[in-house]
């Protein structure tokens, strides 16, 4: 049994064909596939049903892939180690970022970041909270920034901050009147939320306790945004009013949009996400100060905030 041939198992488990995990390792697919039948021989057992329509893994193949992932990220583990004792960051690194932290926090960082460590090569992604979890789980992603707690045993958050959520409304809306602000004052019928999917939406319908998250038969439309920045412009046309976070306000632009809620103000917690198997902490270490730099002090101290779950 080889390490290769467990990747070559993994890639079969990942794509669910044999041509395309072949590609994917970049060798011919009469070489994955004597390399894995090699494999089966080796151990006695069939891994893959090879009738089925797409590719799938036997009981006991589910089973030896579960551990193969283990071992690997072992592997992965002490070559981490082995690079970070020399000292060196060098490498390619998956990034996978929520798309309501996306636009406004890596414009920052990234810069600074690259030019600091210029062997570092980092492939980032715009994913869902879900995907990233999965993804750091199965070893396609590095690195998650994303809202947290997340309560998976197999994850290790290191939080970075905590973002205020503000009311962002028309200038007539009566809720920017409201002194002081609070939760209860939101009206379920008047805000715009974000599709399914995001985290975001479910942080806004725990803000104000809501029980359902159907939209109102009364209301003329039901819309429900894929960003941020589609809620901010339907109500810089004067309709209605949604919540979002501090850091996609401009300072200019929006000061007559927005108003904050009533300390404790709520928070979306956010954090630097990586699996237990990860080992490269001078890596975290740099991410996480480069990260800390370009955002205001105030997000550092939670006594003026109320964390909001979205799980």
């Amino acid at each position: 049994m080889s390490l290769q041939q467990l990747r070559y198992l993994l890639a079969l488990d990942d794509l669910r064909h044999f041509s395309l995990a072949a590609k994917h390792c970049f060798v011919a697919q009469p070489t994955l596939t004597t390399q894995l039948k090699k494999l089966e021989d080796e151990l006695g057992v069939q891994l893959i049903d090879r009738k089925a329509n797409p590719l799938r893994p036997t009981p006991i193949g589910e089973k030896v892939i579960a551990q193969a992932r283990i071992i690997l990220e072992d592997v992965a583990g002490l070559e981490a180690l082995l690079r970070e004792e020399t000292g060196s960051l060098a490498g390619t690194y998956v990034l996978g970022i929520i798309p309501t932290l996306a636009p406004y926090l890596l414009p920052l960082f990234l810069q600074s970041f690259t030019s600091r460590f210029p062997d570092v090569h980092l492939v980032i992604r715009e994913m869902q909270s879900e995907e990233i979890m999965e993804g750091l789980k199965r070893g396609k992603v590095d690195l998650g920034l994303l809202v947290t707690p997340l309560e998976d045993k197999q994850l290790r958050e290191i939080i970075l901050f905590y973002e205020p959520l503000q009311v962002y409304a028309a200038p007539n809306e009566p809720i920017l009147d409201k002194t002081p602000l609070l939760p209860e004052h939101v009206n379920q019928e008047e805000l715009w939320i974000m599709e399914q999917g995001h985290c975001f939406r479910n942080q806004v319908l725990n803000i104000c306790n809501f029980k359902s998250d159907s939209p109102s038969p009364d209301r003329a439309i039901t819309f429900q945004a894929g960003s941020i920045e589609t809620l901010k412009n339907m109500v810089r046309n004067n309709l209605g009013y949604t919540i979002v976070p501090e850091m996609s306000v401009h300072p200019n632009l929006d000061k007559d949009y927005v108003k904050s809620f009533a300390d404790p103000q709520p928070a979306r917690e956010v954090s630097l996400v990586v699996s237990k198997a990860f080992s490269r902490e001078q890596l975290i270490a740099e991410l996480r100060k480069a990260i800390l730099a370009v955002v205001p002090d105030r997000f550092r101290k939670n006594e003026r905030y109320v964390g909001i779950a979205w799980r």
